[in-house]
């Protein structure tokens, strides 16, 4: 199979997701905060263009696997190197960051693995879990960040469905969210641009908790 065939405008997608990860990855090992947390929404932002022009192109034999890498580099590694060094803890609290690693690897497998579901996600999506704990790092309160490490690293792999954010409703609010966190951090509101972010992925996380889903078909 010649690889760079199989490529399909998607897949690019998910490859500008895996440099945007690895650049995150690379700030936030560096103390970098805000260009860490900016380069993570910028995966964000590509993972969801990836998935709507799959839905209207079809995916390519790459698609699904090829996401899935980005998404472990950018949501899966990314999030708890920035956490972990920007607190500069002893190796005693890696733990919490290499749980969360692999409870985001198994997530990310069984998503491989499942009949895919047009309205639903089993577990947090990795993207989600991610950002929100990236958010959190600002609010320089190191045992709120680790707490989410362990609680999203549950939540990613309960069966719990959660909500496709493909409507056109639920993308404007989203946008609105990301649009309100760049505003603060414009004003130098760094914790501000966290809050904003926070909130909106903390809206996503307790959505099963307002909302009633139908089981998920397996």
């Amino acid at each position: 199979m010649n690889i760079l065939k199989a490529v399909a405008l998607p897949d690019i997608l998910s490859l500008s997701n895996a440099i945007f990860g690895f650049l995150a990855l690379m700030a936030g090992s560096r103390g970098q905060v805000s260009l860490s947390i900016t380069l993570l929404i910028f995966s964000m932002a590509v993972d969801g263009l990836d998935g709507c022009l799959a839905r209207r192109m079809g995916s390519g034999p790459l698609g699904k696997n090829l996401d899935s890498f980005a998404d472990l580099i950018s949501f899966g590694v990314a999030p708890p190197v920035l956490a972990l060094s920007a607190f500069d803890l002893p190796p005693s609290f890696w733990a919490a960051g290499g749980l969360y690693l692999l409870c985001g690897t198994l997530r990310l497998a069984r998503f491989n693995l499942t009949v895919n579901n047009s309205r639903f996600f089993e577990g947090l999506p990795i993207p989600a879990a991610g950002i929100m704990v990236a958010a959190s790092v600002p609010l320089m309160r190191p045992e709120l960040t680790m707490l989410l490490l362990l609680l999203l690293s549950v939540l990613m792999l309960a069966s719990i469905p959660y909500p496709k954010v493909s409507s056109y409703k639920a993308v404007l609010l989203l946008g609105a969210a990301v649009l309100a966190a760049a505003y603060m951090l414009f004003l130098g509101s760094l914790s501000g641009y966290a809050a904003v972010l926070a909130a909106a992925s903390l809206a996503y996380i307790l959505s099963p908790v307002v909302i009633k889903y139908p089981k998920i078909e397996r």
